[in-house]
């Protein structure tokens, strides 16, 4: 994430601020900021009369212009490179651990601390597929109603009710509010579709393959998934006397 201060955010005070799908979604109007000068939030004003304050983690500059993060694409991109983060650890310490250039009371800590950060991280990424499908189906909803929108005024159009100098502009507003949202859909499924694969791919951990076949074995089963045999031999001298 970039670091904002006051000289690099003064410009678009007063400026449209828009989303990554080039919609208007306010006005910039106020900034907060530390002593050092790096803005930490902002505040933008939501059509006429809506005053929210929003994170500068959450901004990007785009073309010139101010973009804001939706939340579901910002928490998304938090838990993608917290996965990813986690995943390398977990990578590392089994190589480290493997080469045997660390002991086993040092992996034995790092491990217990890395399962916990990764069991936690799962909690975090199921909240935000929550919220990314909750958004989807936002823009399910808003899609279905511009197409309705649409229908309707094409049918009073062709019906000689509206006249082409109302028409044409109506259409084109509905046609790029619909495309926007379908944009936007496309890329919270895509975000949505990356964290599952995070989830699934993962790594397996040294621990985790370890503790399987310790249950296998516990079942009567070998490691390989085939029924162990355990052959007794008689002791023949004790046998015989």
């Amino acid at each position: 994430m970039i670091i904002y201060t006051v000289d690099m955010i003064e410009k678009y005070i007063g400026q449209k601020v828009k989303d990554p799908y080039d919609r208007t979604i306010g006005t910039l109007t106020s900034v907060y900021s530390d002593v050092d000068g790096v803005v930490n939030a902002v505040e933008i004003l939501l059509g006429d009369s809506v005053f929210k304050t929003f994170e500068a983690r959450m901004l990007t500059i785009k073309n010139g212009e101010l973009v804001l993060l939706p939340e579901w694409k910002f928490k998304s991109m938090k838990i993608i490179e917290k996965l990813e983060r986690g995943r390398r650890r977990a990578r590392a310490l089994e190589d480290l651990y493997s080469k045997g250039e660390i002991p086993k009371h040092t992996y034995d800590e790092f491990k217990a601390k890395l399962t916990r950060d990764l069991e936690r991280l799962k909690g975090e990424a199921k909240e935000v597929k929550e919220l990314i499908r909750k958004r989807i189906h936002e823009l399910e909803d808003q899609i279905v109603q511009a197409e309705k929108a649409l229908t309707a005024l094409k049918v009073s159009y062709i019906a000689g009710e509206i006249g082409e100098r109302g028409y044409k502009p109506a259409v084109d507003i509905l046609r790029q509010g619909r495309d926007r949202n379908l944009e936007e859909k496309s890329d919270a499924k895509r975000v949505l579709e990356l964290i599952q694969r995070l989830e699934a791919a993962g790594v397996e951990l040294e621990w985790e393959q370890e503790e399987r076949a310790l249950e296998k074995v516990e079942e009567g089963e070998s490691i390989v998934g085939e029924p162990l045999y355990v052959e007794v031999v008689q002791d023949t001298a004790k046998s015989e006397a």
